[in-house]
């Protein structure tokens, strides 16, 4: 080979490294372009990750562990009537009363570990006539519960597990609840049919404060409600309501449906009420009856031109005898327009506020007599509810114009029931609170005298009452 050959072949070698060199130098920056794009998107993905990470998803990672799931083994009153229409029923009734039993089912609710030692609030329908309580917490453990307290106004219950170092909730303030803002509603909607043991989580606003409303379904009044569009359905009652903080602010007790569904109108109890609820059953095992002494009625156009006053506020139309408003200075025919800094417009609006207020609450309360304008603080005491008691395990006392008012009863005479004990045979039989015992055999019962007399021979007897105009008969 000639030298000038080997010359060109060399050369040929060295452009083609030269060549390579330049190509790879001329991709790396599409190279480099490809991973900076990598880059980004991971960026780009982790900022995202962290968007979703937002407050309601924090707040119930943190209060879901101390959700749970109730299930109840309930005894309730079935009633049986001879007559299907409902004008035999009226005018039969009383010749052929309703006979009731007595029928086990199964139940079930939500709940919310509120201490690490295992105290669990709940509904107390969810509770109500329970003969046995199983609680599962979301890890699937399971617990026996018992009712330390309920009270059926509030439709509230304390329970109790024995266990240690669970977690549990954060109560916050539902006196500061904005309209509007953000909430969180947690329970077990059907239960266990969605096989899991962990809470459902709905997310809504906090749709109106203080609202006032009657159930259709079991004839209770609730009242100074939180209304919430967060998804409540059947199981979820007794769950937490929760702000963005992770604070409990409600307990979810109820919805207005037309389809026994979620439609956007539910209900919580305010947790500040729920709080009083704790303290009180806490230290005495009970919610004790608050007792203010005033009745009050509406200023009508009438009212207002024979007295000569404003048509506003409302007007006491009577004071009881030594309770707290006598002892504070408040007169029939005194006219309150304000109660604990918020205008009183009518008698509903007077009684939300007074059937929020506990014992040891102050009612401060801005009034007129006459043209003079006055205020004061009653300080609420506690109305003493004896009764008379019987082997049975019920109590009776005579119908006064305070225990109409608190059960709603159209008799002016007569004995009601104001107490039952705990698995006692009156307990059993389905007696309840509000009842009206209109006769015992075939004697007919005015009075507490006329109730002692007849209860004392009790063998082979019944028992006629009336339970919210409901006419029915109980055997022994």
């Amino acid at each position: 080979m000639k030298k000038r050959d080997i010359i060109f072949c060399l050369l040929g070698v060295v452009i083609c490294i030269i060549g390579l060199v330049i190509f790879n130098l001329l991709q790396r920056p599409k190279y480099n372009s490809y991973y900076l794009q990598d880059l980004k998107l991971v960026s780009l993905n982790d900022e995202i990750s962290k968007q979703r990470m937002n407050a309601i998803v924090l707040a119930a990672n943190k209060v879901g562990p101390a959700v749970v799931s109730i299930t109840v083994i309930q005894t309730r009153i079935i009633t049986v009537s001879p007559f299907d229409d409902e004008f035999f029923r009226q005018f039969f009734g009383d010749f052929f009363p309703e006979h009731r039993y007595r029928q086990q089912i199964k139940s079930l609710g939500s709940g919310v570990i509120i201490s690490p030692d295992g105290y669990v609030l709940t509904n107390e329908h969810v509770v109500s006539n329970a003969t046995e309580i199983n609680i599962t917490l979301p890890d699937a453990r399971q617990f026996k519960a018992r009712i330390i307290a309920q009270d059926r106004a509030l439709d509230l219950a304390l329970l109790k597990i024995d266990a240690r170092g669970l977690p549990f909730a954060e109560l916050g303030n539902s006196d500061d609840l904005m309209i509007g803002e953000w909430v969180i509603a947690l329970g077990n909607p059907f239960g266990f049919l969605l096989e899991d043991t962990r809470p459902t989580v709905t997310v809504g606003v906090i749709s109106a404060l203080n609202r006032s409303i009657k159930s259709a379904r079991e004839e209770r009044i609730y009242k100074d409600m939180i209304q919430t569009d967060a998804a409540i359905n059947p199981g979820n009652s007794g769950g937490p309501l929760v702000n963005i903080l992770g604070q409990v602010i409600g307990i979810n007790t109820f919805i207005l449906t037309s389809s026994g569904g979620s439609e956007g109108v539910g209900f919580a109890r305010p947790i500040n009420v729920v709080k009083k609820f704790i303290t009180e059953t806490m230290e005495y095992g009970k919610i004790r009856t608050p007792w203010i002494g005033i009745w009050v009625q509406e200023i009508t156009p009438e009212i207002a031109e024979a007295m000569g006053t404003e048509q506003r506020g409302v007007l006491v139309s009577n004071v009881d005898p030594g309770s707290p408003a006598s002892e504070a200075g408040v007169r029939e025919g005194d006219r309150i327009v304000m109660a604990n800094n918020e205008i009183i417009n009518n008698p509903s609006v007077w009684e939300r506020i007074t059937s929020g207020l506990f014992v040891g609450d102050t009612l401060n309360i801005i009034f007129f007599r006459g043209r003079d304008s006055l205020s004061v603080g009653i300080v609420v005491k506690e109305f003493q509810e004896t009764g008379v008691g019987s082997k049975l395990g019920i109590y009776v006392e005579d119908i006064n114009l305070y225990l109409a008012k608190k059960y709603g009863l159209g008799y002016k005479e007569g004995v009601v029931v104001t107490r039952v004990e705990q698995g006692s045979i009156s307990d059993k039989l389905g007696f309840a609170p509000g009842d009206v015992i209109l006769k015992i055999g075939d004697k007919r019962i005015r009075n507490k005298e006329d109730f002692k007399k007849a209860i004392s021979d009790f063998k082979n007897k019944y028992f006629i009452i009336d339970r919210g105009g409901l006419i029915f008969q109980i055997w022994l």
